[in-house]
């Protein structure tokens, strides 16, 4: 088989030595190293080619298999394309390469039904497959414990160090490279709680994440910084085991048990050099049934977010069936009543418009008169007479200025108390004289009566204009609460702290 690489990670190179060294196998091409890693990378697999840039890979279609190492955008971009290629990956998983990328890249894989596998680590190191036996066949009896404790060295220049102590982004990498060995032993987990000690000037003094799950072993992992160190202890009722790694990946497993009050011991010791070999025959195997291993590495990026969650809202969480929080519900019912709110909003002004139209008598004519302020109105006119009064004299003259370019309708109201007509003839007649009297002679031609809708309607097209704005200024003033229900300062500075 012909083996790919994009991108780089230090601790892929065993791997890469089992590859070069497997006459089955062989390395073709490179693409995306560093060139500070290329002489590491050449001493693992002598003879590889190295290109430019990860769209070349895309030409040289001999590998059938594409190692994806590193969290650029550039790999990324590189490994979704290929997998939209139909190229065969193996993903060597990190934390920094995001949750979102192995969805995009699962959602690949579920349309276009390409191999994708991860690259596996912990799990196939010959040590912790010996301690897994002993757990199977019961050579500790019932596991009641499980404790991981490791030291991660930190990098004084790194951007956005203040302390220290961990980073957050160091603390994720850490524990997503336990994730899957813990899972391996212990099962299926399914409750998380986090906590991280320490301060902003300080960083992440020591960070503490407690794995649950229904009929499992409690399993503790905890991380501060230090000199390398890694070690996982394992309680049984009828015994112990510890397992610690180096970073060259030798170990050592201690296995106590007790039987009849007598003591027995055993230790393995493993250089390290075996973890290849066991990398690259496991992913061989997992070819045939990719989903099942790429769903289980989800898993591990899954948990790593669950802390986030966890951190942010100080309890233990569920990590498949998290129940809402008080304030999630609060939030959701708002945005809810809201999006409602405004859906009425909507409807009402549609309706309003839709029945204002058949309702009002008012023609177009009379409605743009009424814009126009050419309606002369009844209060316009000395009460129970046809003679206008200062205010409409006032107000006709000023039509009358307005009208000199051209005759635009005037509309005068009729009396509420005229039943016959015989007073709103007169009022006409009185507007048509006092045009007259202002130089338009044909006054008559342009004057009209105007017809008033029947008071019901009136107050229905009231009643119309209330109800489709109501909802809209109902969800202004729900918004209030949000400040209302806003978390204090001490509050927030509590959650930062938290989320360290």
């Amino acid at each position: 088989m012909k083996f790919a690489l994009l991108g780089w990670n230090p601790k892929i190179v065993p791997l890469l030595r089992a590859i070069s060294a497997d006459a089955r196998h062989a390395f073709t091409i490179a693409t995306e190293v560093p060139n500070g890693s290329l002489a590491d990378l050449l001493a693992a697999a002598p003879g590889i080619r190295v290109l430019q840039t990860w769209e070349e890979l895309l030409v040289d279609t001999a590998a059938d298999v594409t190692l994806v190492a590193g969290d650029s955008d550039s790999i990324q971009a590189g490994a979704k394309q290929l997998a939209m290629d139909g190229r065969t990956l193996a993903l060597f998983p990190q934390a920094s390469q995001g949750s979102a990328f192995i969805y995009e890249l699962t959602l690949t894989h579920d349309d276009n039904k390409v191999p994708l596998v991860p690259v596996p680590r912990l799990p196939v190191h010959p040590l912790v497959v010996k301690l897994h036996e002993l757990i199977q066949r019961g050579g500790l009896g019932q596991i009641m414990l499980q404790r991981v404790e490791r030291s991660v060295a930190v990098n004084p220049l790194q951007t956005g160090r203040s302390g220290s102590g961990l980073t957050r982004d160091e603390v994720d990498g850490a524990l997503f490279n336990d994730v899957p060995l813990l899972r391996f032993l212990g099962g299926n987990y399914n409750r998380i709680t986090a906590v991280h000690s320490g301060s902003k000037e300080t960083g992440i003094t020591l960070a503490t994440v407690t794995l649950g799950g229904n009929d499992l072993a409690e399993t503790t992992w905890t991380a501060r910084a230090g000199k390398p160190a890694w070690s996982l202890e394992v309680t049984g009722s009828t015994g112990s085991a510890v397992l610690t790694l180096e970073e060259n990946q030798a170990g050592t497993l201690t296995v106590s048990t007790s039987a009849a009050d007598a003591d027995s011991g055993e230790t393995s010791t493993d250089d390290g050099s075996h973890i290849g070999k066991s990398q690259l025959a496991v992913l061989e195997s997992s070819l045939a049934d990719s989903a099942k291993h790429w769903a289980e590495m989800t898993r591990a990026f899954e948990t790593v977010e669950a802390t986030h969650t966890s951190l942010r809202r100080r309890r233990t969480i569920d990590l498949f069936f998290e129940t809402t929080s008080e304030r999630s519900i609060f939030k959701s019912q708002m945005t809810a009543v809201g999006c409602g709110l405004i859906m009425l909003t909507l409807f009402g002004l549609v309706a309003f418009l839709l029945l204002g139209a058949f309702v009002d008598s008012n023609s177009r004519l009379q409605r743009n008169a009424e814009a126009d302020n050419r309606v002369i109105r009844d209060s316009e006119f000395v009460a129970g007479t046809a003679q206008l009064n200062k205010a409409g004299l006032k107000h006709v003259s000023e039509i009358s200025r307005e009208v000199q370019q051209s005759a635009e309708t005037i509309f005068v109201v009729p009396s509420p108390d005229d039943s016959e007509g015989d007073l709103d003839a007169d009022r006409l007649a009185a507007v048509v004289t006092t045009l007259a009297e202002s130089g338009h002679s044909d006054g008559a031609a342009f004057v009209k009566i105007a017809s008033v809708p029947h008071p019901a309607m009136q107050i229905l097209l009231k009643v119309l204009r209330v109800l489709w704005i109501a909802p809209l200024i109902l969800f202004l003033l729900m918004q209030s609460l949000l400040f209302v229900t806003r978390p204090s300062s001490n509050e927030v500075e509590a959650d930062e702290q938290a989320t360290l």
